[in-house]
């Protein structure tokens, strides 16, 4: 159970199949709305609150799941309850708007149980080394971007043969399918930490170390610390942040430039990500691309998404993750750019698809190695998860706003304009954030 190794598959595979069955909310839009008269803004307040909820409720649901149950009954729990909602709301009861909005809602929050926080904590805990950690935070949530890669297709023709309502139903089985995935994702305790504690040696130590021959004095294991020079006669020892308690680590965080600017960089990744997953496929078929060509739009997306987030994985451990973050957004607006000003066509569509996908959910282990890096390993799950928060935000906004713009001026022309803008500004915040790790002093 202690194994990395499964503990990186059983986490690919759990990130394949929740994030993959969230990503295919877009294509439910137009047959959706067709069939039972919805308007745009309709399903979009749906949409957009499963993105809310998700990022609201995540940081709770991560806090139990590293201080009361555990990783693996968390995300066990949270995969039946996402099944559960498809099966009781979406199969039958989705003619009544509030109860498709509150099915959506419901998702939302067990979203937070199974999502990628969660999972690279719990590998967090397994894998040794800031390099290996990086690597395989990329590796595992590369399937993330597969998963969206894989079900958008999958639910675009079963949407096609069998018709929107089994379809969710047969996502929801697939989500319980993959729950028992969470035993190998389960909580281990830390091992035991040296003591460095400073204290005068004892007699017999000083009388033991006097007789040692520099071969025996190398097998002594001695506490490390890193030291803060106030003066050139005073040294005050740093505390490891693993070593800080959960207050503590909070009150850092949110006393931190950084960590804002970090969130705040990150929710506009959120506003992208949910405006191109939700609107997208509606906005191609309106400039005449084919409904099944739309689907394949976001497939190939998640498919470039898949390389990006393994190779920045790979990156970050080469390249400062700040400069990696600010190199991802500023790409963005300048992809985005020119997506919307160039005529569209089936090349334009599927060269952007490619080039932005490698883009899509690269900053994820950007951003969890950055918050990891700044304020350590113990409870790198709850701060990400606050991140998170703000990305969800983002995503609701994109979601959300993308179809009341639409319902008003019947285009998505300021969507595109403003996320052009906001790609700038995360760069921005990215590179004015400060990467040095928060200077917490020992009393002695």
């Amino acid at each position: 159970m202690n194994s990395p190794w499964l503990a990186c598959v059983a986490g690919s595979i759990v990130l394949w199949v929740s994030f993959g069955v969230r990503q295919t909310i877009g294509i439910f839009l137009l047959p959706l709305s067709n069939d039972l008269n919805y308007s745009r803004s309709q399903f979009s307040i749906a949409a957009a609150l499963l993105q809310l909820l998700w990022g609201v409720c995540q940081p709770f649901i991560v806090y139990i799941g590293e201080r009361k149950i555990g990783f693996g009954k968390t995300i066990f729990i949270s995969c039946l309850v996402y099944a559960a909602s498809s099966f009781t709301m979406y199969g039958s009861l989705a003619s009544n708007p509030s109860v498709f909005i509150f099915a959506a809602a419901l998702q939302g929050i067990s979203a937070g149980g199974n999502s990628f926080p969660i999972v690279l904590a719990s590998l967090s805990q397994r894998i040794p080394g800031g390099k290996y950690k990086s690597i395989a935070f990329g590796m595992v949530s590369s399937f993330g971007s597969f998963g969206q890669c894989c079900f958008l297709p999958m639910g675009r023709a079963m949407i096609s043969a069998i018709g929107w309502r089994w379809t969710f139903l047969i996502f929801g089985i697939m989500m319980a399918v993959c729950s028992p995935m969470a035993m190998f994702l389960q909580t281990i305790p830390p091992p035991p930490s040296r003591s460095t504690t400073l204290s005068p040696p004892s007699n017999d130590k000083i009388a033991d170390e006097k007789t040692m021959t520099p071969y025996d004095e190398e097998k002594i294991i001695r506490p490390k610390t890193e030291a803060v020079f106030e003066t050139e006669e005073k040294k005050v020892p740093t505390v490891n942040q693993d070593d800080l308690g959960f207050r503590e680590v909070l009150k850092q965080a949110f006393t931190s430039p950084t960590y804002i600017l970090i969130t705040l960089g990150f929710s506009v990744c959120g506003f992208h990500v949910a405006f191109l997953s939700t609107h997208l496929p509606a906005y191609l078929v309106d400039h005449d691309i084919d409904s099944s060509l739309a689907a394949w739009v976001i497939s190939v997306i998640g498919l470039g998404s898949m390389f990006g987030t393994m190779a920045v994985g790979f990156i970050c451990t080469r390249i400062k993750p700040k400069y990696v973050l600010s190199t991802i957004y500023i790409g963005r607006a300048i992809i985005l750019a020119i997506f919307f000003w160039v005529p569209i066509s089936l090349a334009t569509v599927f060269v952007f698809s490619v080039i932005f996908g490698f883009l899509w959910l690269s900053t994820v282990p950007a951003t969890t190695k950055f918050v990891g890096d700044l304020f350590g390993q113990k409870y790198l799950g709850t701060l990400t998860s606050i991140t998170f928060i703000g990305h969800q935000i983002g995503a609701f906004c994109g979601a959300y706003i993308g179809g009341l713009v639409y319902d008003s001026m019947q285009n998505y022309t300021r969507l595109f304009y403003s996320s052009i803008a906001l790609a700038i500004f995360a760069a921005v915040a990215n590179l004015l954030a400060r990467d040095n790790q928060p200077k917490t002093k020992q009393v002695i």
